[in-house]
């Protein structure tokens, strides 16, 4: 490793390096030093803004996002409550300010019914706080949302964002877009029930049954946006 670093010329600061290693079980132990440094190994690793752990999964993540999103709305909680502004303002300033912190990077994440249901529970928390409904008033979702004239739209946000996103990587023939999102997992599937996998999700948003049926459709550009419109339908109840 080093050589190859003095043949580019390139430095890397060793005290800010580590290693992860990402797989189903993530059990190797890595044995790596630049130099005379040893490079740790970590369980997780904050690149970009986005929490990237060993075993691949984004559960993380999406908790410090809602946590870090009801963080920015107590922030605010003085403006988003307030009866001197308009509730469509409010509404407005809550998604901009709010909600992109709960998103940010949502387009790569892969979600199961727990997560997905941590996220439409956020939703609802940001709804009554704005509206300063306590939960002892036994007021329903539904009769909240009716209350501040939206639906349960926050997993359709973030479904439409990973099709815009994946809508751009599949029409565009690069080696290295294909290889990360294609790239297979060495060794055998583990015996059980596979996990979801973010290609998975795409074909049930789209009912395709297959990968390449996939690419097909984003190649039309017109099909895809269709598709994604039917797919992106408000969420009731």
């Amino acid at each position: 490793m080093q050589i190859t670093l003095n043949e580019y010329q390139m430095r890397i600061n060793s005290s800010k390096t580590k290693v992860l290693v990402c797989a189903r079980e993530p059990t190797l132990n890595t044995n790596i030093h630049l130099g005379n440094h040893f490079i740790a190994q970590v369980s997780s690793f904050k690149y970009l803004g986005s929490l990237i752990t060993a075993d691949g999964r984004s559960s993380q993540e999406i908790k410090q996002r809602i946590g870090q999103a009801k963080t920015a709305f107590i922030k605010k909680k003085r403006i988003l409550t307030s009866r001197k502004i308009s509730r469509e303002i409010k509404k407005k300033f809550l998604k901009t300010f709010v909600w992109s912190v709960a998103l940010y990077g949502c387009e790569t994440w892969v979600m199961n019914d727990t997560e997905k249901k941590s996220l439409e529970a956020f939703e609802m928390w940001c709804w009554r706080q704005m509206e300063k409904i306590n939960w002892t008033e036994r007021v329903t979702n539904e009769d909240v949302l009716t209350q501040v004239g939206e639906t349960r739209s926050i997993l359709n946000a973030i479904k439409r964002r990973r099709w815009d996103m994946m809508g751009h990587v599949l029409r565009h023939d690069e080696e290295l877009h294909h290889t990360i999102v294609e790239g297979a997992v060495e060794g055998r599937r583990p015996p059980g029930r596979p996990r979801n996998s973010y290609i998975s999700q795409l074909k049930k948003d789209a009912g395709i049954n297959t990968y390449a049926g996939l690419k097909r459709l984003a190649e039309d550009r017109e099909k895809w946006r269709t598709k994604l419109n039917a797919v992106n339908q408000p969420i009731t109840g």
